[in-house]
């Protein structure tokens, strides 16, 4: 099947399908109407988020990750906004929210939600060595990319899972297949879905065109390295089987990245699959 042009009444008929998640999720789109309104202040946010205990103990965990640099702990919503700042705090609100939007959570979705955070990791990692963007956007924008994922597997359970099936039997893009099997990809709808939701703009790169290589014209110039980042650590964590069921084979060198010196060696993928073990028992619960 060719890629087709996804319609607005579809993709609407695709998030219906995760809005109508009981009460968990209302916590979600509470916080992504709150976000539409550019004025929303602190005090705002901070009444809403305290309301759901689980909510406010996953985005606290996330605010107190090594790659914010706090030097004490954050032990309330409102020091981590005043702390963070609002824009900051925006995108890890985001992230925190990817979690409630599984309309169930079972080992495939837990793996799902295991990758997409070890992308958020891998990309902070990775902007820590390279220096050109900051780690707490990388993080955000790390962990959002898949959102897409998110939608069409609550849409589709059946058939999404066997999107993945068919990516371990033949190594293909995700992409690729999602568009052989559905005619449109996660990253379509993702990029409807930051649209709608007014996401920051650096994270729409990501969501939309982390698939893409570093050739392609639509990438906004402005974000060329957040988009790059997002794609190489998806890629690398493709290929040390983060969030899958066995390593996917690549080769990083074939991709078209803009990769840093030390990015494809062994000791760098140690380092990193060593730091996302200690990080995951703190950000995955």
């Amino acid at each position: 099947m060719e890629r087709g042009i996804i319609n607005k009444e579809e993709i609407e008929r695709i998030i219906a399908k995760t809005i109508d998640i009981p009460s968990q999720s209302t916590i979600v789109f509470k916080v992504l109407n709150i976000f539409k309104n550019e004025f929303t202040s602190i005090e705002e946010i901070e009444a809403l988020i305290s309301k759901d205990k689980g909510f406010t103990a996953r985005f606290i965990r996330l605010a107190n990750s090594p790659f914010y640099g706090f030097s004490r702990k954050i032990k309330s919503v409102r020091e981590a906004l005043l702390l963070l700042g609002l824009d900051t705090a925006k995108s890890l609100i985001l992230a925190t929210s990817l979690r409630y939007l599984y309309r169930q959570f079972d080992t495939f979705e837990q793996g799902l939600w295991e990758h997409s955070l070890a992308v958020g990791i891998c990309s902070s990692y990775l902007s820590e060595k390279i220096g050109e963007i900051k780690p707490q956007e990388a993080l955000a924008c790390g962990v959002l990319h898949d959102i897409g994922v998110v939608f069409l597997k609550n849409a589709f359970p059946d058939k999404y899972q066997g999107i993945y099936e068919k990516i371990y039997e033949s190594e293909r893009n995700l992409e690729e297949v999602e568009i052989e099997l559905l005619g449109y990809a996660h990253t379509d709808v993702g990029a409807y879905v930051a649209e709608k939701w007014n996401f920051p703009e650096e994270i729409k790169v990501a969501i939309q065109y982390h698939h893409i290589d570093n050739s392609f014209e639509e990438t906004k110039e402005t974000f060329a390295h957040i988009h790059n980042l997002v794609r190489m650590s998806d890629l690398i964590c493709m290929k040390l089987g983060m969030g899958f069921k066995k390593p996917i084979n690549l080769e990083l060198e074939n991709q078209n990245l803009l990769l840093h010196d030390s990015v494809n060696s062994e000791e760098f993928m140690k380092s990193l699959f060593s730091f996302f073990r200690e990080e995951r028992a703190l950000l995955l619960n």
